[in-house]
């Protein structure tokens, strides 16, 4: 008993030293995040851009000015839009002055038509056999 007693305390205090830590205490915010299962094979084929902006958007540690500021880099962490607070969720989904111009939605839109153009390049590329040179035979 004394034994699992000293354990649930030392989980209790190492859990709230994590969550009194930015990055370190990312992980306790997690539960409210959609799941999402990633194989290995899907891990191997994502470009290296995509897995370094993943992992450093779950850490927090994607150059917003607030954690410009943190790091030293910036003294102002304010979003130049709309002056609050610019931190990654703000810049991902929710300032309000990107939000009614339109932004995400000119974001969404570029990469719907970049992928709209390898889709039709690609179908161009696709040769079909020569139905002209079937029929003189």
């Amino acid at each position: 008993m004394v034994i699992n007693e000293i354990r649930f305390s030392e989980g209790s205090r190492r859990v709230q030293k994590a969550v009194q830590q930015p990055q370190q205490g990312q992980w306790t915010n997690w539960d409210k995040a959609p799941q999402k299962s990633l194989t290995w094979n899907e891990i191997c084929h994502m470009a290296p851009l995509r897995i370094s902006f993943l992992i450093r958007s779950v850490y927090d540690l994607l150059p917003s000015n607030a954690n410009l500021v943190r790091w030293g880099k910036k003294e102002d962490p304010t979003c130049p839009l709309c002056h609050g607070r610019q931190t990654k969720e703000h810049v991902l989904s929710s300032c309000k002055i990107a939000l009614s111009q339109g932004r995400y939605t000119w974001r969404h839109n570029r990469v719907l038509q970049e992928l709209a153009a390898i889709i039709s390049t690609a179908k161009r590329e696709t040769t079909l056999p020569n139905t002209n040179a079937l029929i003189l035979q």
